[in-house]
């Protein structure tokens, strides 16, 4: 009878026991997309916060902003054609972020509009372009999104 008794009992806590498991479980999931979720919005603001640094920098040399938004030529040489192509650089550089963190957060990959972005800023701006093509291994994947989308590497 007490081996009946403690067969039960024994019983009862592997049940119990699994149940607890189950809940564990289902709340590391919950926990687990939450947190997914909270890595997805960090990491799009720091892609937009990195092109919100370029575009104050254009902002306070607002003769700048046609080498990047309106399809003007690099400047030929002289301090204006370095302080294009630093911006490009760094234009660069948010682009390629923006991209490395889409493919790689949970939760950021159907942040399309990045690729649209990137593009679009690829089609208006020579420097952008230029920057990219004398060093495309600086920036991987911006330049995996062109080899993707050659049609982002020509002027409209």
């Amino acid at each position: 009878m007490s081996a009946l008794i403690f067969g039960v009992i024994a019983s009862a806590a592997a049940v119990f026991s699994v149940l607890f498991s189950a809940m564990q479980i289902r709340e590391l999931g919950r926990q687990s997309a939450i947190n997914n979720g909270i890595a997805a919005a960090s990491a799009i603001h720091s892609s937009v916060e990195r092109l919100h640094n370029v575009a104050g920098l254009i902002h306070h040399q607002p003769r700048l902003y046609k080498y990047f938004f309106g399809g003007s030529a690099v400047p030929a040489g002289g301090e204006e054609c370095d302080q294009v192509m630093i911006l490009a650089t760094m234009f660069a550089d948010a682009l390629d972020y923006g991209l490395m963190i889409k493919s790689l957060a949970p939760g950021v990959g159907t942040y399309e509009c990045w690729d649209d972005y990137t593009t679009g800023i690829l089609r208006s701006s020579p420097a952008v372009r230029l920057v990219v093509s004398q060093n495309p291994t600086w920036w991987p994947s911006l330049s995996d999104h062109v080899q993707r989308n050659p049609a982002a590497f020509v002027a409209p």
